[in-house]
């Protein structure tokens, strides 16, 4: 089963003007974990664990978002894709100035991953792009209650849908996620928007940002020139979709098979795959990096400060049946079990 508890611990920095939640596990190569619009760190629980077992896990609430303060958060263009690069920046700065970092990001947070990669190439050992938005969706290919959500959230509706009814937790994650979230993971997910609704204005600003087909958004330009960076550079490359998918699905992703070094995996889910899939991510991670060299030689006997006692072994994942696991990381609890979703389960 699905862990629901996250017990990765925070730090808090003050960066580029805003106070900065950052889960912190591990030691080794370093690795960055970037959400996207309706989540925060929380969506990467189930992974860091067993990726902090050879490496050092960085994973922020990006400004606004989750245990991330808002410093300012009067309107939804506080939060421009600038700002946010540039929070991600100051952090790799702050916490990783001298080694090349694997930067893992889903949706929105794909594309700040490779906009930062675009800009430090020298500093980036690799990218993964978990259903990312790398690439300008033809949304007319949408079911129409998604495409109207998406349409409605770019006009004058948009912000009492996110800013009052938190239309981005309870509509948007629960119906791009193939699984039925319980109610411990719905209240993690709501718990940093319930302080106040214009807390909720980053959200806002990133649900706003995403670059579809029928609604020109500002940073289109930027996924074009993404999408052709994609195709020269030879940063090495992971890029994961969805069965069925969402912004990535099988055909999308047969395209990016095309860019040079990159390696590309389908996994059960719809857009929220660390939801869907955390342990087939996770074993897909954990070899690539393994095949670009991005780990420590005593990876699998280590054991980091979040206290897993368990093998990266342990995740097991069968003929794309996924087996998630319990994820302990506390040493006082007992070793992980490994159970096996029964068909249609999922």
């Amino acid at each position: 089963m699905i862990n629901a508890t996250d017990r990765i611990p925070r730090q808090s920095l003050y960066l580029a003007g805003h106070n900065l939640s950052v889960a912190v596990a591990g030691e080794g190569p370093p690795l960055l974990l970037l959400h996207g619009s309706a989540t925060h760190s929380y969506a990467w629980r189930n992974l860091i664990p067993y990726l902090a077992r050879g490496h050092r896990c960085l994973a922020p609430d990006l400004p606004g978002m989750g245990g991330s303060l808002p410093a300012h958060y009067e309107t939804s263009e506080s939060y421009s894709f600038d700002e946010q690069l540039s929070s991600i920046s100051e952090l790799v700065k702050f916490l990783e100035p001298s080694r090349p970092v694997v930067l893992i990001g889903h949706e929105l947070g794909a594309l700040i991953a490779a906009e930062y990669a675009r800009n430090h190439p020298s500093s980036v050992a690799g990218l993964v792009f978990i259903e990312g938005s790398f690439r300008i969706t033809n949304d007319t290919r949408f079911d129409p209650d998604i495409r109207g959500f998406l349409a409605n959230v770019r006009g004058s509706q948009g912000a009492p849908m996110i800013l009052t009814r938190n239309m981005l937790v309870e509509f948007y994650l629960n119906r791009l996620t193939l699984r039925h979230l319980g109610p411990e993971e719905l209240g993690a997910y709501r718990g940093p928007s319930r302080r106040d609704g214009k807390s909720r204005n980053a959200m806002l600003s990133m649900i706003r940002q995403l670059p579809l087909k029928s609604h020109p958004g500002p940073i289109d330009d930027l996924a074009s020139e993404i999408r052709t960076w994609c195709y020269r550079t030879t940063i090495p490359k992971l890029v994961v979709g969805g069965s069925p998918g969402f912004l990535v699905p099988q055909p999308i992703l047969a395209t990016t098979a095309k860019w040079p070094n990159t390696t590309t995996a389908l996994v059960r889910g719809l857009h929220f795959l660390t939801e869907d899939s955390p342990a087939r991510l996770t074993s897909l991670v954990l070899d690539w990096l393994d095949g670009i060299g991005h780990t420590s030689p005593d990876a699998v006997q280590s054991e980091g400060p979040t206290g897993v006692s368990s093998s990266i072994n342990d995740v097991v994942v069968d003929n794309d049946v996924v087996v998630d696991a319990v994820v302990d990381v506390d040493d006082s609890l007992p070793r992980q079990s490994v159970l096996r979703a029964p068909p249609g389960s999922l």
